[in-house]
């Protein structure tokens, strides 16, 4: 036994004559029968001072690199143990190092088994901690929603600081064990997400993928990171790839509509919408969207058909392509904004749009149908009330157009435009007095 335990004895004498074997066998003494009992870190200490020593008398050795990190791997001193055993790989792989210094770095259950198995322990222990740690800043945050006291707000948001913080050193720790696992890159970017730092988080997605190579999940997080940045470009290209894997995802597909109709690409957008339509078809919001992209085209084709002054041959061939566009975009506009009030006949935007369109055509009466449907819902917006007292008088209804000006009066009593229509109105309808007293009305606006 005493001699099983001279090299420990030796450790507290003169170690000048040592042999890198002493200091190995004296570490693995003292951590066996000393470390092991005590479970005191100063005792590891003893073990880890002699392979320093070591390692300064014998220079790169990858045993004691390995023993080293072993060690710091005992005490969860992770970033060192990671780079001795970063360091024990290097100097297994460098040729320059005697051979038989490296002789032990490829046998079985020596050092890269071991050191693998000691990384995946520790990577292991450091991912499952930082994935509870988010799931515990997701439940503080949303305690954190409904309505608290300034007291019990303060204390949560120190408690959601404090778990973001834990899962953020152990996702970085499971990202320095294991560099090369694609989960380490993802983690830390789902919890950078939860703090709103997109960009950082793209950038760790593309290092996953650089590993992992794309896969659906991966692109649709980078998709929607870009909607949050917002990089509309770069998010319209990643849901585009994400649609390869799942075509008819309807969140993708919103994105990519709304994503286009953020670039101004109104063709596109247009095309994206009636691919939401086609997965729901009774979507009010999407039906207006495409019903508006309608709306714009009949305008556009309007615009440039009033711009056209010449009477050339060319100039008629375009009058007519337009006066096709002009009622290609009223049939379709029409079609949706109809499409939407039926299913909800209370929608004020496209009662709207729909009573505008059909004041557009020439449609009278149905343009005032639809204004008292949305002045049944609503008597306060005055241009609708307007629209409704014009579809009235092309009606040749003249006294049914007082109501909705007297309204927009009732509204607005500085309105001038209002008083001077009554006041034509009144007249033409036999009620003199009414006349006089709305002209007044309008003359004294005009003074102000």
């Amino acid at each position: 036994m005493l001699a099983f335990l001279s090299p420990l004895v030796m450790a507290q004498g003169n170690r000048d004559l040592w042999s890198q074997e002493n200091y190995i066998q004296s570490a693995k003494i003292q951590y066996k029968h000393v470390y092991l009992k005590t479970k005191l870190r100063e005792d590891l200490y003893h073990c880890i001072d002699l392979i320093r020593e070591a390692a300064d008398r014998f220079g790169h050795r990858p045993e004691l690199y390995f023993m080293l990190g072993t060690f710091y791997a005992e005490i969860h001193a992770t970033d060192t143990m990671v780079a001795y055993f970063d360091s024990a790989q290097m100097f297994c792989d460098d040729q320059s190092i005697e051979a038989k210094y490296r002789e032990k770095c490829y046998q079985k259950d020596k050092f890269v088994e071991k050191m693998d198995k000691i990384r995946q322990d520790a990577w292991e222990r450091s991912y499952s901690h930082g994935v509870e740690f988010l799931a515990q800043y997701d439940t503080v945050k949303s305690w954190l929603a409904p309505a608290l006291t300034e007291d019990s707000a303060k204390v949560l948001d120190s408690l959601k600081t404090s778990a973001y913080n834990l899962a953020l050193s152990d996702f970085e720790t499971a990202l320095l064990i294991k560099p090369s696992d694609p989960r380490s890159y993802e983690g830390l970017a789902v919890l950078l997400e939860r703090e709103k730092h997109y960009q950082e988080a793209v950038d760790l997605y593309l290092k996953a993928v650089n590993i992992l190579g794309e896969n659906a999940d991966l692109v649709n997080k980078i998709a929607y990171a870009y909607i949050y940045i917002p990089d509309w470009p770069k998010a319209i290209e990643w849901f585009e790839k994400y649609l390869k894997y799942e075509p008819e995802d309807i969140n993708a597909l919103i994105n990519l509509s709304v994503a286009y109709s953020s670039i101004n690409d109104y063709d596109k957008w247009y095309e994206y919408t009636t691919k939401v339509l086609a997965l729901q078809p009774e979507n009010t919001q999407f039906l207006f969207n495409a019903g508006q992209y309608w709306f714009l085209k009949m305008q556009e084709a309007a615009a440039e058909l009033a711009d056209i002054k010449d009477t050339t041959a060319n100039a008629a061939d375009r009058r007519k392509e337009l006066d096709a566009k002009i009622t290609e975009g009223r049939v379709n506009a029409e079609k949706y904004f109809e499409e939407i009030v039926r299913i909800n006949p209370q929608d004020t935007d496209a009662l709207k749009r729909l009573g505008i369109i059909y004041l557009l055509s020439q449609q009278d009466q149905k343009a005032a149908t639809v204004f008292e449907e949305f002045v049944a819902i609503d008597s306060t917006d005055n241009d609708v009330l307007d629209f409704l007292g014009r579809s009235y008088v092309r009606l040749e209804n003249t006294k049914a157009a007082i109501r909705p000006y007297e309204m927009i009066t009732v509204n607005d009593p500085g309105n001038g435009e209002a008083w001077d229509k009554l006041a034509e109105l009144y007249q033409y309808n036999g009620m003199p007095e009414k006349a006089k007293e709305a002209r007044v009305k309008a003359e004294e606006l005009k003074k102000l």
